[in-house]
């Protein structure tokens, strides 16, 4: 019985091979060990969202306009390249392939798509709040 389970959990253990830039595998580590994740755990919480969203689109839209659905990204043009090695679930594997089909883009570059407006959105969270403390900090210096 021991074995059928083994063989079973394996059996539902997948992973994904993301080509991407040196910069951008720095990146995901920085951010990982930031989070105190591991490199696929980070990368997961981050694609997952955005496989949720694209699942949700495409069940709203009859058709996907692919300039609607597609990345844009280029970052297959960035040398020097890596290969980072996510594990994941086969039901995540199968949703991220699937969204990535949607997007009309390969997996690696759907990932990367999804890590860069990430990225974005926390630089442009970060510029806010540090705006906003400026405000408060004068706020206060003038009121004192």
């Amino acid at each position: 019985m021991q074995v059928i389970f083994e063989e079973l959990a394996i059996n539902m253990r997948s992973s994904l091979l993301i080509n991407c830039s040196l910069k951008e595998a720095k990146e995901i580590r920085k951010g990982a060990g930031f989070q105190r994740r591991t490199v696929s755990g980070y990368v997961l919480h981050i694609v997952m969202r955005s496989v949720k969203v694209t699942e949700e689109i495409a069940s709203a839209l009859e058709t996907q306009p692919s300039s609607i659905m597609r990345s844009g990204m280029r970052g297959d043009l960035i040398r020097p390249r890596t290969t980072l090695h996510v594990y994941c679930t086969a039901d995540e594997a199968k949703g991220i392939r699937r969204a990535a089909r949607r997007r009309q883009s390969s997996i690696s570059g759907f990932v990367l798509a999804c890590l860069h407006r990430h990225w974005i959105a926390e630089e442009e969270l970060a510029r806010i709040q540090q705006k906003q403390s400026r405000l408060s900090n004068r706020r206060h210096s003038k009121s004192g």
